[in-house]
Protein backbone atom coordinates (compact mmCIF):
# COMPACT_ATOMS: atom_id res chain seq x y z
CA UNK A 1 0.00 0.00 0.00
CA UNK A 2 1.21 3.08 -0.73
CA UNK A 3 1.95 5.37 2.61
CA UNK A 4 0.13 8.79 3.22
CA UNK A 5 3.74 10.55 2.86
CA UNK A 6 3.88 9.49 -0.83
CA UNK A 7 0.47 10.63 -1.33
CA UNK A 8 0.68 13.98 -0.37
CA UNK A 9 3.93 14.46 -2.23
CA UNK A 10 1.93 13.56 -5.89
CA UNK A 11 -0.91 16.26 -4.62
CA UNK A 12 2.01 17.93 -4.42
CA UNK A 13 3.55 17.51 -7.94
CA UNK A 14 0.68 17.77 -9.26
CA UNK A 15 -0.23 21.27 -8.19
CA UNK A 16 2.77 22.57 -9.10
CA UNK A 17 2.31 21.63 -12.72
CA UNK A 18 -1.11 23.16 -12.63
CA UNK A 19 0.33 26.24 -11.68
CA UNK A 20 3.36 26.46 -13.78
CA UNK A 21 0.59 26.55 -16.77
CA UNK A 22 -1.35 29.29 -15.03
CA UNK A 23 1.76 30.96 -14.73
CA UNK A 24 2.84 30.42 -18.57
CA UNK A 25 -0.50 30.98 -20.22
CA UNK A 26 0.20 34.75 -18.17
CA UNK A 27 3.48 35.07 -19.54
CA UNK A 28 1.90 34.12 -23.21
CA UNK A 29 -1.03 36.44 -22.59
CA UNK A 30 1.32 39.52 -22.05
CA UNK A 31 4.03 38.80 -23.95
CA UNK A 32 1.18 39.17 -26.80
CA UNK A 33 -0.03 42.11 -25.56
CA UNK A 34 3.11 44.20 -25.36
CA UNK A 35 3.81 42.74 -28.58
CA UNK A 36 0.61 44.14 -30.29
CA UNK A 37 1.15 47.53 -28.77
CA UNK A 38 4.55 47.45 -29.72
CA UNK A 39 3.73 46.67 -33.22
CA UNK A 40 0.68 49.26 -33.23
CA UNK A 41 2.80 51.67 -31.86
CA UNK A 42 5.69 50.86 -34.94
CA UNK A 43 2.43 51.12 -37.48
CA UNK A 44 1.62 54.65 -36.28
CA UNK A 45 5.33 55.95 -35.87
CA UNK A 46 5.83 54.80 -39.57
CA UNK A 47 2.55 56.33 -40.97
CA UNK A 48 3.92 59.64 -39.61
CA UNK A 49 7.34 59.25 -40.79
CA UNK A 50 5.50 58.73 -44.26
CA UNK A 51 3.44 61.98 -43.92
CA UNK A 52 6.39 63.87 -43.08
CA UNK A 53 7.90 62.70 -45.40
CA UNK A 54 5.80 63.51 -48.07
CA UNK A 55 5.43 67.36 -46.63
CA UNK A 56 8.67 67.71 -46.89
CA UNK A 57 9.23 66.22 -50.48
CA UNK A 58 6.39 68.66 -51.46
CA UNK A 59 8.25 71.62 -50.22
CA UNK A 60 11.24 70.54 -51.21
CA UNK A 61 10.17 70.44 -54.75
CA UNK A 62 8.87 72.95 -56.87
CA UNK A 63 4.93 73.10 -57.43
CA UNK A 64 4.89 75.70 -61.02
CA UNK A 65 7.75 76.67 -63.57
CA UNK A 66 8.14 78.57 -66.68
CA UNK A 67 6.23 77.60 -69.65
CA UNK A 68 8.02 79.38 -72.01
CA UNK A 69 10.10 82.48 -72.74
CA UNK A 70 10.59 85.99 -70.52
CA UNK A 71 9.28 88.78 -72.25
CA UNK A 72 9.96 92.09 -71.59
CA UNK A 73 8.34 95.04 -73.09
CA UNK A 74 10.26 98.69 -73.92
CA UNK A 75 8.58 101.91 -73.80
CA UNK A 76 9.23 105.16 -75.40
CA UNK A 77 10.59 108.10 -72.79
CA UNK A 78 11.85 110.85 -75.58
CA UNK A 79 13.86 109.31 -77.86
CA UNK A 80 15.04 106.40 -75.46
CA UNK A 81 13.54 103.06 -75.01
CA UNK A 82 12.92 101.57 -71.24
CA UNK A 83 11.97 98.49 -69.91
CA UNK A 84 8.47 98.81 -68.48
CA UNK A 85 7.61 95.19 -68.02
CA UNK A 86 8.48 91.93 -67.98
CA UNK A 87 5.90 88.86 -68.48
CA UNK A 88 6.53 85.11 -67.00
CA UNK A 89 4.40 82.52 -68.14
CA UNK A 90 3.80 79.57 -65.89
CA UNK A 91 2.75 76.05 -65.37
CA UNK A 92 2.34 73.68 -62.89
CA UNK A 93 5.05 71.03 -62.43
CA UNK A 94 4.29 67.33 -63.26
CA UNK A 95 2.57 65.36 -61.01
CA UNK A 96 1.70 68.33 -58.70
CA UNK A 97 -1.49 69.59 -57.12
CA UNK A 98 -2.87 73.02 -58.27
CA UNK A 99 -1.44 75.85 -57.00
CA UNK A 100 -3.70 78.57 -55.68
CA UNK A 101 -2.88 82.26 -57.52
CA UNK A 102 -4.78 84.58 -55.89
CA UNK A 103 -3.53 87.82 -54.21
CA UNK A 104 -4.05 85.94 -50.52
CA UNK A 105 -1.68 83.22 -50.99
CA UNK A 106 0.71 83.61 -53.79
CA UNK A 107 4.12 86.19 -52.94
CA UNK A 108 5.72 87.94 -55.98
CA UNK A 109 9.13 89.53 -54.86
CA UNK A 110 11.57 91.44 -57.43
CA UNK A 111 14.97 92.15 -57.08
CA UNK A 112 17.52 94.72 -59.33
CA UNK A 113 20.46 96.80 -58.54
CA UNK A 114 18.39 99.76 -57.30
CA UNK A 115 15.23 98.43 -55.71
CA UNK A 116 13.96 95.55 -53.65
CA UNK A 117 10.38 94.59 -53.06
CA UNK A 118 9.85 91.98 -50.70
CA UNK A 119 5.62 91.30 -52.11
CA UNK A 120 4.74 93.17 -54.84
CA UNK A 121 1.32 95.12 -55.04
CA UNK A 122 -1.57 93.69 -56.84
CA UNK A 123 -4.46 96.15 -57.12
CA UNK A 124 -7.07 96.83 -59.75
CA UNK A 125 -5.77 100.40 -60.53
CA UNK A 126 -3.42 100.44 -63.20
CA UNK A 127 -1.64 102.91 -62.44
CA UNK A 128 -0.51 101.61 -58.78
CA UNK A 129 -0.37 97.73 -59.46
CA UNK A 130 3.34 96.69 -59.66
CA UNK A 131 1.99 92.70 -60.62
CA UNK A 132 -0.31 91.23 -62.40
CA UNK A 133 -1.40 87.78 -62.52
CA UNK A 134 -4.08 86.72 -65.18
CA UNK A 135 -5.03 83.33 -66.44
CA UNK A 136 -4.22 82.80 -70.42
CA UNK A 137 -5.43 79.07 -70.85
CA UNK A 138 -7.49 77.47 -67.89
CA UNK A 139 -11.19 76.71 -66.85
CA UNK A 140 -11.55 80.29 -65.46
CA UNK A 141 -11.10 79.55 -61.19
CA UNK A 142 -8.07 81.09 -59.01
CA UNK A 143 -6.04 77.80 -59.01
CA UNK A 144 -3.41 77.01 -61.39
CA UNK A 145 -4.07 73.33 -62.37
CA UNK A 146 -2.43 70.88 -64.58
CA UNK A 147 -2.62 71.79 -68.46
CA UNK A 148 -3.37 75.54 -67.86
CA UNK A 149 -0.99 78.60 -68.38
CA UNK A 150 -1.06 81.78 -66.59
CA UNK A 151 0.65 84.62 -66.99
CA UNK A 152 2.92 87.05 -64.68
CA UNK A 153 3.55 90.96 -65.72
CA UNK A 154 5.98 92.62 -63.40
CA UNK A 155 5.21 96.14 -64.01
CA UNK A 156 8.33 98.13 -63.87
CA UNK A 157 7.05 101.35 -64.12
CA UNK A 158 4.74 101.80 -61.42
CA UNK A 159 7.61 100.33 -59.20
CA UNK A 160 9.71 102.89 -59.87
CA UNK A 161 6.90 105.28 -59.53
CA UNK A 162 6.99 107.22 -62.88
CA UNK A 163 9.22 107.57 -65.95
CA UNK A 164 11.80 109.81 -64.46
CA UNK A 165 12.72 107.31 -62.20
CA UNK A 166 12.69 104.14 -63.95
CA UNK A 167 16.43 103.20 -63.63
CA UNK A 168 17.06 100.03 -65.16
CA UNK A 169 19.45 99.75 -67.69
CA UNK A 170 21.08 97.40 -70.38
CA UNK A 171 22.84 94.55 -68.70
CA UNK A 172 21.38 94.97 -65.54
CA UNK A 173 20.26 91.30 -63.82
CA UNK A 174 16.81 91.49 -62.10
CA UNK A 175 15.53 88.62 -60.26
CA UNK A 176 11.55 87.87 -59.93
CA UNK A 177 10.63 85.11 -57.15
CA UNK A 178 7.12 83.85 -57.54
CA UNK A 179 6.56 82.06 -54.08
CA UNK A 180 3.26 79.78 -53.71
CA UNK A 181 1.84 78.39 -50.14
CA UNK A 182 2.76 75.03 -51.24
CA UNK A 183 5.94 73.77 -52.32
CA UNK A 184 9.57 75.61 -52.86
CA UNK A 185 9.30 79.07 -55.04
CA UNK A 186 10.43 79.67 -58.72
CA UNK A 187 13.13 81.93 -58.81
CA UNK A 188 13.56 83.75 -62.59
CA UNK A 189 16.51 85.81 -63.06
CA UNK A 190 16.90 87.60 -66.80
CA UNK A 191 19.61 90.10 -67.41
CA UNK A 192 18.89 93.29 -69.79
CA UNK A 193 20.14 93.58 -73.39
CA UNK A 194 22.38 95.70 -73.89
CA UNK A 195 20.07 97.02 -76.13
CA UNK A 196 16.35 98.10 -75.01
CA UNK A 197 13.67 97.63 -77.60
CA UNK A 198 10.33 97.55 -77.65
CA UNK A 199 9.72 93.55 -77.52
CA UNK A 200 12.84 91.55 -76.07
CA UNK A 201 12.88 87.90 -75.57
CA UNK A 202 14.80 87.19 -72.04
CA UNK A 203 14.88 83.14 -72.69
Amino acid sequence: MMRRSDTRKTRRLGLTGLETAIILIAFVIVAAAFAFAVLNLGFASTQKSGEVLKAGLEEATSSIEPAGSVIAGGGLSGDTYYVKNVSIYVKTAVGKRPVDMSNDTLTISYLDPYTHIDRLLRTDNSSTTQATVTEVKGDGDSLLEFGEIWKIVIHLDNIYGGLDKVQLKPNDVFIVEIKPSVGSMLKVERRVPPSIDPVMDLG
